[in-house]
Formats: C-alpha cells, sequence, structure tokens
C-alpha cells in the first residue's frame, strides 16, 4: 500500500507556535538528560575524583560546575533574545578545581533546571530571531543558535571526559 501525503509550504503556518513550543520541549529533554548523565556522574565519584583537575585538563568536579553554569547562563541568553531583550553578558567561565563542591554542584543542578522551567513557561509564541548576541566560538547567534548547542556542549565535555581528553576549553 503506498500513502501519498501532500505537503504544503507556507510563510506562515498556523501551527507556528504549537510547534516551536515543542521544540523547546525537545530541547530542555534532551539537556535534561545530559544533565541528569552528569549528576550520576558526580553522585558516583569519589572525593578525590571530583576535585581532581587542573586549569588546562579539568577534572568532573570543574566540568560539572562548567556545564551548569554555562546551561543556565545560554538558556537565559536564549531566552532573553527570543523575547527581543538585551542578551546579558556572555563568556565562557572557567572554575578552578578548588572551588568545587558536591553541595555547590547540587546548588547549580537546582538553578539550571529552574532556569530551563523558565525557559519552557515564557519562551514567546513568536521569538524574535533576528537579535544575536556574540558567542565566544561561534560568532553571533540568534535565540535558537544559542539554545540548540545545550545538549551537545554537555555530550562534548563527557565524551572528552570518557575518552580521558583534556576538557578545558
Amino acid at each position: 500500500m503506498i500513502v501519498t501525503v501532500t505537503l504544503r509550504v507556507v510563510d506562515d503556518p498556523p501551527d507556528r507556535p504549537e510547534w516551536l513550543r515543542e521544540t523547546i520541549r525537545l530541547l530542555v529533554d534532551a539537556t535534561t538528560v545530559e544533565r541528569d548523565r552528569l549528576l550520576g556522574r558526580v553522585a558516583a565519584a569519589s572525593e578525590e575524583d571530583l576535585v581532581r583537575g587542573s586549569d588546562d585538563d579539568w577534572g568532573l568536579g570543574q566540568v560539572a560546575t562548567h556545564l551548569l553554569i554555562v546551561e543556565r547562563g545560554v538558556a537565559l541568553i536564549g531566552l532573553r533574545l527570543a523575547q527581543a531583550a538585551p542578551a546579558g553578558q556572555t563568556g565562557q567561565p572557567r572554575p578552578a578545581a578548588s572551588a568545587v563542591s558536591r553541595a555547590g554542584i547540587s546548588t547549580l543542578a537546582e538553578k539550571a533546571a529552574a532556569t530551563c522551567a523558565r525557559l519552557l513557561a515564557e519562551f514567546p509564541a513568536e521569538p524574535d530571531a533576528k537579535a544575536t548576541a556574540r558567542h565566544p566560538y561561534y560568532g553571533d547567534l540568534n535565540c535558537f543558535g544559542w539554545l540548540l548547542m545545550l545538549p551537545n556542549h554537555y555530550k562534548a565535555h563527557l565524551t572528552a571526559l570518557d575518552r580521558r581528553r583534556p576538557s578545558a576549553l
């Protein structure tokens, strides 16, 4: 049996707001999976493994701190850009191994999860896709460019740890 589906391309599809909401939900879900994977590693790590690392070769605690800070910052930048508000400060937090703690990581994880919930609740039905902010590596990105990098950022750092490659940027 052959089924034929007609595709109609339009400039302003009527279901665009719902499609965008679903896109943001899927992005938050994928980011949450990666955050949970990271937090599982943190929970299983010894205290010694958690605080191991240097400025040139980050340990698990530094990677966790960095990823959670960046997740929260990127979600807020993406949300602000979508709302046509100033993006705020962009940059690359570089946590020192001496500043890492299990309690600090837990607090950062709670803040990142709350920010993702805010992103879901406040992302506009008609986001501003023209506003941009400068990403330190990728250049000028709009709200979608910023948000779409979140799960990949987690994967890149966790893969580097798995392969015992330096994870400092």
